[in-house]
């Protein structure tokens, strides 16, 4: 059975990267692709360039930890793919939540109820 809040095929990860919004800082880059179900789904990449496979994996599991503390506050209706960049190894799990709620913000696929920080950054 296929979960719903995953992409998980090639083709998913490539529409969003050929017709989704790409943002991106200096451990992360996002693209963002609104999708026709209402659902909220997120597609991780790591490549092999960020280390062997347990930074791979650590990278992973911070992404899908962040992700998961701050879904509440993201808008339904996106495929969202957070490519893990190199320095994403080294952070703790409270950094890589500040990064991605920086990207998401400026993506505009918060909920109204978040506050705007960050806004020169």
């Amino acid at each position: 059975m296929q979960d719903p809040e995953k992409l998980k095929k090639s083709w998913e990860f490539q529409r969003a990267y050929q017709k989704g919004n790409k943002y991106w800082n200096r451990y992360f880059v996002i693209y963002v692709l609104h999708n026709p179900c209402n659902h909220l789904r997120l597609g991780i990449t790591v490549s092999k360039k960020v280390g062997k496979s347990v930074q791979r994996n650590r990278v992973k599991r911070l992404i899908r930890e962040a992700f998961r503390q701050l879904r509440t506050q993201v808008k339904a209706g996106y495929d969202i793919v957070v490519v893990g960049r190199t320095p994403a190894s080294r952070l703790t799990c409270q950094e890589t939540q500040k990064a991605l709620t920086h990207l998401f913000q400026r993506a505009a696929i918060f909920n109204g109820s978040c506050r705007r920080r960050d806004r020169n950054h």
